[in-house]
């Protein structure tokens, strides 16, 4: 498919310039002719905008989207055209990929193209959230609230992330650090006692002969359980890429497991109930709101599900109805979501949720850290202790061979 620059008469007899993209050139005065324009000239466009690999390959942080965001709609809010905007955000965003999307952008809304598509083709791996919401925005003409909303959104998203990220550090340093006390015993300490106890030629307590013989293992043949593990990761993987109902049973088993389950589901739910907010502010409808929301859930079984709903939207069936059938969602969500679409304030009820299962969120993990925390220092002491024992019970054993001989 080609690119072709135009320039035509509306309806209105106003000159328009843009592109269009069609197979032929007929293809695109025929299409033009049926959105009402009458062409005056058109040609192959110069440019054909390839897409640069290196551009968004690199996750963008929610924060850093927030920020520009929180930008646009202050910009777009004061009254500058939508390229000077671009141009001026471009200079104050201090994100390399950001700042060539940004550019790169700038000059194809200079060249005619739209907002959303550039932002879709020189950023493929910015969020599909932010590309729907900017298209919708575009074609609604609410671009700066739109903007602002995803501002409020990333922000929100950034900031619990960030809290989660913090309270995991205390208990990710503890265990490394037990990690890596029981390998030094293991590897460096216990070999060193293992050349003592042989020279003094007695026979070694079961708890001694196990230890020396783990020890012997990981120092001989540790290379085995990095080759076991890294063989069954990537089991794991390959068969999650090959296999659409293994990686749906897969990703469903992540929902049930105790603790983090429970976590996972409130996320998603959270996720959901935010990203469908910002959706429907932005001018979505139902199903295409939900058709995007089910590429940003966190967990695949759960965005599996809520897209599968999809074809009884659009055959105009009530959302919390088709979301309880899936079963996928606590009740809580389509209970909800239920109540805000016979309340016709669905967008409020949403953010509510939203905000519920942030909360929770947040709770949950920290309680399941708290549990961690005593639970690994317990396991690391009790390990430490096994070992002990096991040093000190040939020594005991020689003591007593020793005051039997007496």
């Amino acid at each position: 498919m080609k690119t072709f620059k135009y320039t035509a008469r509306s309806s209105y007899g106003a000159k328009v310039e843009g592109v269009v993209e069609a197979n032929t050139q007929d293809e695109a005065v025929i299409q033009l002719k049926d959105d009402g324009y009458i062409v005056t000239s058109i040609e192959v466009s110069g440019s054909e905008h390839d897409i640069d690999l290196r551009i968004g390959s690199r996750k963008t942080k929610d924060k850093t989207i927030s920020v520009m965001c929180n930008q646009f709609a202050i910009i777009l809010e004061a009254g500058l055209p939508i390229v000077r905007t671009l141009q001026l955000v471009a200079g104050q965003t201090e994100d390399k990929t950001l700042h060539e999307i940004l550019e790169n952008v700038a000059d194809d809304v200079a060249a005619g193209y739209e907002l959303a598509p550039s932002f879709e083709k020189h950023g493929p791996n910015l969020p599909a959230t932010f590309i729907e919401s900017v298209r919708a925005g575009e074609q609604s003409g609410n671009l700066s609230l739109v903007f602002q909303r995803l501002a409020d959104f990333y922000r929100k998203q950034s900031e619990t992330s960030g809290k989660v990220k913090s309270a995991m550090v205390y208990p990710t340093f503890i265990m490394v650090v037990a990690v890596v006390v029981v390998a030094v015993i293991m590897i460096f300490a216990v070999p060193t006692f293992k050349t003592t106890f042989e020279s003094m030629g007695n026979e070694l307590p079961a708890p001694t002969q196990i230890m020396i013989d783990t020890s012997d293992f990981l120092t001989s043949y540790w290379w085995i359980i990095v080759l076991v593990v890294g063989m069954l990761y990537a089991s794991v993987q390959i068969a999650k890429q090959q296999s659409e109902e293994f990686r749906l049973k897969w990703s469903q088993l992540g929902t049930k497991v105790p603790v983090i389950g429970n976590i996972t589901t409130m996320s998603c739910s959270s996720q959901y109930a935010s990203t469908m907010a910002v959706m429907m502010t932005a001018g979505l409808s139902a199903s295409q709101a939900v058709e995007v929301t089910s590429r940003t859930i966190g967990n695949y079984y759960m965005g599996h599900e809520l897209a599968s709903i999809v074809p009884d939207l659009e055959a105009g069936r009530p959302l919390g109805e088709m979301l309880r059938k899936t079963g996928a969602y606590p009740q809580l969500v389509t209970e909800m979501t239920g109540v805000g679409e016979e309340t016709g304030e669905l967008e409020h009820t949403l953010e509510v949720v939203s905000d519920y299962y942030d909360f929770e969120v947040q709770e949950a993990t920290a309680r399941a850290i708290g549990m961690l925390e005593p639970i690994t220092i317990v396991l690391l002491a009790g390990i430490v202790c096994i070992i002990l024992l096991a040093v000190y019970l040939p020594m005991f054993s020689i003591y007593g061979d020793f005051n039997s001989t007496l």
